[in-house]
């Protein structure tokens, strides 16, 4: 293969790659290392008929499973050192067993990607980075505003900032940002000094905060930045509305005040778990049990949230599995939809220039 002239050719080679492995679903099956590489591909738009290595119990396990499904087999491990000798193996006990084998994928995945990944489960971030790479060039802005939601003790402080930094480390320019923000009215909620109010005038300082941070917020998104917010009107919906101390305020009020302050994030993640593990997880980091601790009142929060999740098609997270499981989980959402607004943004880049030269 001769070498890409530019990360455009590089980008249009490995997504003819991709392609050509999903016109082999039906007639081949793949033989991967573990889930994280089946859901890079996943997200890049592959399908197929997987089988993992590793939970297959091995390369002779893996290799039976496609004897067994009487199909030829593509051979995609990793490109490194160890992923080279598993493909070794591989090849060996197919051919043992007579099963026709496909290397030629992985040989070109590993040529074009060898320069920023040695490994298939880095796929998607690879795309995303050429992608971005051609929209700078081209004068595209990449902006995105991502939120993170739940309730307390779910871990989406945790979670954001772990978001934060696996971003940047990708190139991307993160804005960090929470409700109640640090700005003057987002002060005085976070000091407590209006404790006791009714959920209705604790609803509208909470807007009245969001007026001025969604400003902030389409700002950095203009500049192409990736807004990560935790908590934005969702919150205000779900816990205004869910009757602390037998008062709440009703939704079909809330909405119209959440539209007039708010926008619709790109994308916003629901870490959702049961009231009585976040409330462990709250005192075990030794803080005080805050009204908003009560269980009775956060399961109607949980309730009104997963509402919301349907009616708005926020991303749902399943909170109480393990913090490397959710955060790998979030990255999978967050690089589809911004693989989405790149396609969407070049696409109409594109279409602007056709116009333009017409």
């Amino acid at each position: 293969m001769h070498p890409p002239a530019d990360d455009a050719e590089r980008l249009e080679l490995i997504m003819k790659a991709l392609d050509s492995l999903s016109a082999l679903k039906g007639t081949y099956v793949v033989l991967v290392e573990g889930s994280k590489d089946i859901a890079a591909l996943t997200s890049s738009g592959v399908v197929g008929d997987f089988i993992c290595v590793q939970s297959g119990g091995g390369p002779v396990r893996a290799a039976e499973a496609a004897w067994k499904a009487g199909k030829p087999a593509v051979i995609l491990t990793d490109w490194d050192r160890r992923g080279n000798q598993l493909a070794e193996d591989l090849r060996i006990n197919l051919m043992s067993l007579g099963v026709v084998y496909n290397t030629r994928i992985r040989e070109t995945l590993s040529y074009l990607c060898a320069p920023y990944a040695k490994d298939v489960e880095s796929l998607d971030s690879v795309i995303i980075h050429l992608q971005r790479s051609l929209l700078d060039m081209r004068g595209v802005v990449m902006g995105a505003i991502i939120v993170v939601e739940g309730i307390d003790g779910t871990g989406k402080s945790t979670l954001c900032a772990r978001l934060a930094r696996e971003l940047e480390s990708e190139g991307f320019e993160v804005y960090p940002t929470a409700e109640p923000t640090r700005g003057k009215v987002g002060r005085l909620i976070r000091s407590g000094a209006f404790e006791g109010v009714s959920q209705s005038t604790e609803a509208l300082l909470f807007m009245a905060d969001r007026n001025d941070h969604t400003e902030e917020m389409l700002w950095s998104a203009s500049e192409g930045k990736v807004v990560l917010c935790d908590r934005y009107f969702a919150s205000t919906l779900a816990y205004q509305s869910s009757g602390l101390d037998g008062s709440s305020v009703d939704p079909g009020v809330l909405m119209p005040l959440c539209e007039a302050f708010a926008r619709v994030p790109d994308l916003t993640i629901l870490l959702d778990a049961d009231p009585e593990t976040t409330m462990g997880r709250v005192r075990s980091r030794g803080e005080d049990v805050s009204k908003f601790e009560d269980a009775g009142f956060l399961r109607r929060v949980r309730e009104r949230y997963l509402l919301l999740a349907q009616e708005h098609g926020f991303k749902v997270i399943d909170a109480s599995a393990g913090p490397d499981e959710v955060f790998e989980a979030a990255m999978r959402e967050i690089r589809e939809v911004l693989r989405c607004i790149l396609l969407r943004r070049s696409t109409r880049r594109r279409a602007l220039s056709s116009k333009g030269r017409g």
